[in-house]
């Protein structure tokens, strides 16, 4: 309290948005959205909370073709709403005449909770986005279209993008490809083989062998001092600093992106993840292959019955794709991003369009030039 008090004076020279500390419901209905809160079990027991929202002054009504979209790494669905009302994908969607769905993995903010398993031990955090791919996409997918009778059509980001690869090629029948319509991904990820990103480099050095001397087992939860009152306060002041700090983490992009609402991102990311998970990104960016993680070959034999690590085989997805890439992502880099398209051989149907777009700008860009493109692709 004594630190916002000193800098009340300060204040008047900045906005500081009132939606920022609003958490999801909260925040839809402060724009006049319809929400719904879901919990969803998953096979192996995480309660993973999803959220449903439809057009502007509506109420919610069964019928409407279904949009899921995920999120991608040390993120949530917070991330798809917390743009200009008029730049956020979610609030886009819905008012296009969608029935959206925002999807949340465990670990995150809104995945904490476990039938059996307390966060505050080691075995809640045993998990990396294969967990994701294996067992939350399909919760949600089978919760979904149980709830609604209608079948999907998946934006994924980034990490979002990847779990849905991961499950598509480990699985040639589930309730996923069952009931999937087509995949579009924005900042597509596979293979990270470019040092670009602030966070792979970080990835590159020695901090998440340093977590593990600590004992620690989740990364960047949603309760850090950016998520604060104070830590909106700070970046409504310093809106370049905070989000080149965030940006260290998200890839964000200071030119690209709307830093003008960086108070209200503070209040809604990062969201937390394991450090397994960011082991399993290790192990992608150290590598550059897109693998299953490594345990060591005792352990690789008992698992996958090979002493490597398999390979995620990308020739077995046969969907359709439709990828929405950056020019100046870092994480998702261009030449990385091509490589992927050139991987799915077996494809059907499958586009790739490039925009002048960050890692994050598909949700916090200034602009969305992907817009009409996307509205072509869905149906």
């Amino acid at each position: 309290m004594k630190i916002i008090l000193l800098l009340l004076p300060y204040l008047a020279l900045t906005t500081i948005h009132p939606e920022g500390n609003l958490d999801f419901v909260k925040y839809c209905k402060y724009f006049n959205y319809p929400v719904e809160q879901h919990v969803i079990q998953t096979e192996d027991g995480y309660l993973l909370t999803y959220f449903r929202v439809q057009a502007k002054g509506t109420k919610i009504v069964s019928g409407k073709k279904v949009v899921l979209l995920q999120h991608g790494l040390l993120d949530s669905s917070d991330t798809f709403i917390i743009n200009d009302e008029d730049k956020a994908p979610a609030f886009l969607i819905a008012n296009k005449g969608y029935d959206v769905w925002l999807g949340n993995n465990r670990g995150n903010k809104h995945g904490r909770d476990h039938i059996k398993k307390n966060p505050f031990f080691w075995s809640f955090w045993d998990f990396t986005l294969e967990d994701f791919a294996i067992y939350d996409l399909p919760a949600g997918f089978k919760y979904i279209v149980n709830k609604t009778g209608q079948k999907i059509q998946y934006i994924g980001h980034s990490q979002g993008t990847a779990q849905m690869h991961i499950h598509l090629s480990l699985f040639k029948q589930s309730v996923v490809r069952d009931n999937l319509i087509q995949f579009i991904g924005m900042g597509p990820v596979a293979w990270v083989t470019t040092k670009y990103s602030p966070l792979v480099r970080l990835l590159d050095t020695n901090f998440l062998e340093v977590l593990a001397t600590f004992g620690l087992h989740e990364f960047m939860p949603g309760d850090t001092f950016l998520t604060s009152e104070i830590g909106r306060v700070v970046c409504g002041l310093m809106e370049n600093i905070c989000g080149d700090l965030i940006g260290s983490f998200v890839s964000a992009d200071p030119v690209l992106d709307n830093y003008d609402r960086y108070d209200v991102l503070a209040g809604h990311s990062p969201a937390g993840t394991s450090v397994k998970n960011l082991k399993h990104w290790q192990q992608f960016t150290r590598t550059g292959e897109f693998k299953r993680y490594d345990y060591g070959d005792r352990e690789n034999v008992r698992r996958y019955g090979t002493k490597k690590a398999p390979f995620y085989d990308l020739s077995n997805i046969d969907v359709k794709i439709f990828y929405i890439a950056g020019y100046d992502d870092l994480l998702a880099a261009p030449k990385d991003v091509n490589h992927l398209f050139s991987a799915l051989i077996n494809a059907p149907n499958k586009e790739l369009k490039f925009y002048d777009a960050g890692h994050c700008s598909f949700m916090w860009g200034r602009q969305l030039p992907y817009l009409d493109d996307l509205w072509a692709h869905l149906e």
